[in-house]
């Protein structure tokens, strides 16, 4: 539990002290019983307007989120609170009132002052009711407010987590990415050297087509002089020996 938590459950508790001190401060007719039931009260108020003391100053060091959140709640605290200081107020003037009427009771006070006396304690007890009903309806709204904050802290640590494994994968779509950019510079290398090694393949081939063909032509050619050579002798016309002709 933190400080701040700390703090609203002490005022919490604190108030509802207070509220139940102003109920016994209505219903005690003891003089003496009710002056300690008062001082009791006083007491508790000045713990509580020490811890909402406590809980601003905390509040101030807190971030900008939970600093709007807390003061929102200091400004309720605070209405609670002096609402309770003006009900304290109430019950001690109605039991002063109430005193100096049984005074007057007891020292033979007609019927009538006492019917509207017996009117008047029963609006204090309906008014003390009130008091408690509200004080029932403060523990349960301070309930639902550490039950909402508790719910609220859940939420903010699954989002934290979230957050965390996004940007895990950020990171990890981020390193993919460089991998990617890396074996594509890779594979373009392998993929000129092909290219290279294709062109010079080809080269080669033709070079050596070229020298094949001059080697052909070189050997061939002195072959085909020599048999247009024996052509030509052969077609020669030989000439024949001419006989003398005869002496008469």
């Amino acid at each position: 539990m933190s400080l701040l938590e700390t703090y609203e459950q002490q005022f919490g508790i604190t108030i509802a002290e207070i509220t139940s001190k102003i109920n016994q401060i209505s219903r005690i007719s003891d003089p003496d019983e009710r002056q300690s039931a008062e001082s009791q009260a006083e007491r508790l108020f000045a713990e509580a307007r020490e811890t909402l003391e406590q809980l601003e100053l905390e509040t101030r060091s807190q971030p900008p989120s939970i600093r709007q959140k807390y003061s929102t709640r200091l400004q309720s605290y605070t209405a609670e609170q002096k609402k309770l200081e003006n009900d304290f107020k109430q019950a001690k003037d109605f039991a002063q009132r109430q005193q100096q009427r049984d005074e007057l009771f007891s020292s033979g006070a007609d019927d009538n002052n006492y019917h509207a006396a017996s009117e008047y304690r029963a609006r204090l007890l309906d008014n003390t009711e009130r008091l408690e009903r509200t004080g029932r309806r403060m523990e349960e709204g301070l309930g639902s407010v550490y039950e909402t904050e508790r719910v609220g802290r859940d939420i903010l640590a699954d989002l934290a987590s979230q957050r965390e494994t996004l940007t895990r994968s950020r990171d990890k779509l981020k390193s993919t990415n460089q991998d990617l950019g890396s074996s594509s510079r890779i594979l373009g290398g392998m993929m000129r050297r092909v290219v290279q090694n294709r062109a010079l393949l080809l080269l080669i081939l033709g070079v050596m087509l070229l020298v094949i063909g001059a080697v052909l032509y070189v050997a061939l050619k002195p072959r085909t002089l020599h048999i247009g050579a024996d052509s030509a002798t052969s077609t020669t016309p030989t000439k024949l020996p001419v006989a003398p002709a005869p002496v008469p």
